[in-house]
């Protein structure tokens, strides 16, 4: 590797090193959809956002433990600012029953 070669490459590893990871410009869906409701919109709260929930599927009696995010609307499309309220809306799905099967129980003996 020629010294110039060599100096540019230090460059861009020293600044990358010094200024980290770029922000994420708003809401990541990618990375949270799927994920337990509770911590995705736990994990959006510690971002700095009002987190308003849409039911997609199932009872929204159960616990957001048992439930996954479908998606992830943020209007604003820029993380919040501090002193500010930036809220983003977490769809969410969440089972249809309580794993009964179909409602009653057998048993042999």
């Amino acid at each position: 590797m020629s010294g110039a070669l060599r100096h540019t490459a230090w460059l861009a590893f020293a600044g990358a090193v010094l200024l980290g990871p770029a922000p994420i410009a708003g809401a990541d869906q990618s990375t949270l959809s799927g994920q337990p409701a509770d911590a995705a919109v736990a994990e959006l709260q510690d971002q700095g956002y009002t987190v308003q929930i849409n039911w997609v599927n199932g009872f929204d009696t159960k616990p957001l433990s048992e439930c996954r995010v479908t998606g992830v609307d943020d209007p604003s499309s820029a993380p919040p600012s501090p002193g500010t309220f930036t809220t983003v809306y977490v769809d969410v799905a969440c089972p249809n029953h309580d794993g009964g099967g179909f409602g009653f129980e057998a048993g042999i003996g």
